[in-house]
């Protein structure tokens, strides 16, 4: 909830400190002459002004989408159903059920409800990827249990 608050706490102050292009009206005459601006025509100067403008809202448009979170999303979509096979469950002493997979992975149980899992070995379970990050793991019928990987 703190991370959600902070996000958009980050997006509204983006959008109030966007930095200013460059007016060449503030320029002082002996900033024009070192620049070489003094030899252009007014028009001139207003189309150098203009593409200036224009050229910061591209800028200011790039950085909102980057603040918003498009590039991290785009990165981390990679997300893919896992298909393993189930070496072992357990219960610790606390109640937690854990997953052992054929991959090595460790998954831990995160939510109520159960799965069915045949009782004579090893079978194939799927961890799908679910919302706000988090997985579904589903055994041979239509139940899941949100699960987290440990290992």
């Amino acid at each position: 909830m703190t991370k959600k608050l902070f996000f958009l706490t980050q997006l509204m102050l983006c959008g109030l400190v966007m930095a200013k292009a460059p007016d060449l009206s503030d320029m002082t005459e002996e900033e024009k002459q070192v620049t070489g601006l003094h030899k252009l025509t007014d028009e001139e100067l207003n189309n150098l002004s203009q593409w200036f403008n224009n050229k910061q809202r591209e800028i200011d448009r790039e950085i909102r989408q980057r603040d918003a979170g498009f590039e991290a999303r785009r990165q981390h979509t990679e997300r893919r159903e896992i298909r393993a096979r189930l070496e072992k469950s357990y219960d610790d002493k606390l109640g937690d059920t854990y997953y052992e997979l054929d991959n090595g992975q460790i998954w831990k149980r995160i939510s109520a409800g159960s799965i069915f899992l045949k009782k004579d070995g090893r079978q194939v379970i799927t961890i799908e990827p679910a919302m706000l990050g988090s997985w579904l793991m589903k055994g041979d019928g239509n139940r899941s249990v949100k699960v987290k990987r440990i290992k």
